[in-house]
């Protein structure tokens, strides 16, 4: 797996969490829930670190474009044009 799947698989396991019933409430899962949402975000910012918007809108990153565009769409960016090939 590469960093997008594995943002992707996480939070997948999240939604599903709370589909079982698993919700805010209690020490333990609240403490859980906010470290998922710490590591997703932290993860998505790592990756999209060095990005840049243009005055065209499109978003360039310093990654490979494809590895960009990947983390653009999990992190929920408007994929664009763009990136470094």
């Amino acid at each position: 797996m590469n960093g997008p799947e594995h943002y992707a698989a996480a939070q997948e396991y999240l939604a599903a969490a709370k589909a079982d019933g698993v919700e805010p409430g209690g020490a333990a899962s609240n403490l859980a829930i906010a470290q998922v949402h710490a590591t997703l975000a932290l993860a998505a910012a790592t990756a999209m670190a060095g990005s840049v918007v243009t005055a065209h809108g499109a978003v360039k990153t310093a990654l490979p474009a494809v590895d960009g565009k990947a983390w653009q769409a999990v992190a929920g960016v408007s994929v664009q044009a763009g990136g470094r090939d």
